[in-house]
């Protein structure tokens, strides 16, 4: 399937109530990064213990693709000091390696440093243009940084490279969220889910994006076929529990809530997003129960109690 480029000229962000700007927000933290190297599990165990035992001076007798290999294979399990040691290793020997300069920019992604990530994916794409990773990279830590109009010029730039693979797919996704422009997102997600029905991070972005435009069964559906792929992932409990809410199905929503952010977050989780949809009556309701399960410490409620008080007088008005 072909995509259209996307026009910077008619790049906007829409007005729109604040807990899906928070959902549209976690689109990318919730993805699975699709530019990785796979490999057998008695690889990775093999690969793993010898390095467990490697001191410094037996990382300098490993080649840097040797590090790269291992670098990213702790990446992928999420042993970011150790990543980042194989690939600080490799580019010692090779300062040219654009892949040690990826990882190491994911290794900042996943840190929260933006700006430092940008750094690391371009170096990446000065070495090698056509690198996806590193143009993906770049546009991931862009759109994180509020940048988003040249977050597009490096998604036009990934679609150069290649239109069909999918992390640009789903960056192209995200950025159409982004833009008020979920109907041309959908097809997106749904292309991702067809190609990578395993990965439960497909199920669950579109699941956000049907549940931005109000299809919460279609959004429950979803996110219930996530959680058969990752049943512990407490993002993805959540985000089904939010898609209960918004059907009004608050039961279900208030037990999945309470497993994850306990009885006093559930409270006040339903009471927000009531409150988001103007429900302002039930929203009191589950905020002031919110206060007497934790009167002490749940100072959110009480912030979102306030903030209730000011839409109510607003909507008098």
């Amino acid at each position: 399937m072909q995509w259209s480029v996307l026009s910077e000229s008619g790049f906007r962000l829409l007005a729109r109530p604040l807990f899906l700007l928070f959902l549209i927000a976690t689109l990318s933290a919730c993805t699975q990064s699709v530019h990785k190297v796979t490999y057998a599990s008695q690889d990775v165990a093999s690969l793993q213990a010898m390095s467990a035992k490697d001191n410094s001076s037996q990382l300098k007798s490993k080649s840097p693709e040797e590090l790269l290999t291992l670098g990213n294979i702790y990446l992928e399990s999420q042993n970011l000091p150790l990543a980042k040691l194989h690939f600080v290793s490799a580019l010692e020997k090779n300062q040219n390696l654009a892949g040690a300069y990826v990882g190491l920019g994911r290794i900042e992604m996943h840190n929260g440093q933006y700006p430092a990530a940008l750094s690391l994916f371009t170096r990446a794409g000065e070495i090698n243009p056509q690198l996806l990773p590193a143009i993906v990279g770049q546009a991931q830590a862009l759109r994180f940084e509020g940048k988003m109009s040249e977050a597009v010029k490096k998604i036009n730039e990934a679609m150069l490279v290649s239109r069909d693979d999918l992390a640009v797919l789903n960056e192209l996704a995200i950025v159409y969220d982004l833009m008020g422009r979920e109907n041309l997102a959908e097809p997106l997600y749904r292309e991702i889910v067809e190609k990578s029905p395993d990965v439960a991070a497909s199920h669950n972005n579109l699941g956000m994006n049907q549940m931005v435009r109000g299809q919460y069964p279609g959004a429950i559906l979803s996110f219930l076929q996530a959680l058969s792929l990752e049943p512990r992932n407490e993002r993805i409990k959540n985000n089904l529990a939010t898609a209960y809410a918004l059907h009004g199905d608050s039961e279900k929503a208030l037990k999945i809530f309470s497993g994850t952010v306990g009885e006093a977050g559930a409270y006040n989780n339903l009471g927000y997003l009531y409150m988001t949809q103007g429900r302002f009556d039930e929203a009191e309701t589950y905020l002031v129960k919110a206060l007497a399960a934790n009167p002490r410490f749940y100072q959110k409620a009480q912030d979102n109690l306030d903030q209730l008080k000011q839409l109510r007088r607003a909507a008098r008005q």
